[in-house]
């Protein structure tokens, strides 16, 4: 059977290229690209008098919305068919609050149907719980939720916020991209419930892969962060 790209299902790109203006030196865009000023900003806040002995976990964090828009992805089909992809407009998401650490090659997730201050504070109370005998550095964007007064971060974590628009800067994006690509191509869904079921079969059957979340988010620059108490 002789197999060809389908021509209907090609409107999405496979990846996000960066966008250089003249105006914008190179020199600039590899210094946002490493994190050049990360592992500075990490080095002060491990504290002996706060780290305490515990091993240090890197984090990086980050909100995605997952609803009933079709999103179109390209396919293989028999040849000649040209398969008819549904398509769907309503307007109807669920937002995951996902936290990857990169080193170890795992995964924490948490489903809401709204994003703000209180389910991030959950979130965070739960990754705490999650790793309770270690002292996490969890990299977060500049989000409102992000740095309300009435976030309440638990005791064996801190936040540390990355530059304003740069989100290459995070590997959690790359997590999300995997996830819709896996689970979320050219699918069409009757009612919200079926997108949550998609979510809770989708969410553990890629986190249990530590090996691809590591390999997805491990980078270079990451790796080489020193994670020891100053």
């Amino acid at each position: 059977m002789r197999l060809r790209w389908c021509t209907a299902c090609s409107l999405a790109t496979a990846g996000a290229r960066e966008l250089r203006t003249p105006d914008t030196p190179r020199t600039t865009l590899l210094s946002r690209r490493t994190g050049k000023k990360l592992p500075g900003e990490l080095a002060a806040l491990l504290k002996p008098q706060d780290v305490r002995g515990r091993k240090v976990r890197l984090m990086f964090q980050d909100e995605a919305r997952f609803g009933r828009m079709v999103r179109i992805r390209r396919c293989w089909a028999p040849k000649p068919a040209r398969p008819m992809v549904g398509n769907g407009y309503e307007r109807e998401f669920l937002y995951v609050y996902g936290a990857v650490s990169p080193l170890q090659g795992q995964f924490d997730r948490m489903i809401t149907h709204i994003m703000n201050t209180t389910h991030m504070s959950e979130f965070l109370a739960q990754v705490s719980s999650a790793h309770r005998r270690d002292f996490i550095v969890m990299v977060v964007d500049g989000a409102s939720s992000h740095k309300a007064h009435d976030l309440v971060v638990p005791e064996n974590m801190r936040l540390l916020r990355l530059p304003p628009y740069s989100p290459e800067l995070n590997p959690q994006e790359h997590v999300w991209d995997e996830l819709r690509e896996k689970e979320f191509p050219n699918r069409v869904f009757n009612d919200l419930e079926s997108v949550r079921r998609q979510l809770e079969d989708g969410l553990p059957r890629l986190a249990a892969n530590r090996a691809s979340i590591r390999s997805l988010t491990a980078w270079p620059w990451i790796v080489s962060i020193n994670l020891n108490a100053h």
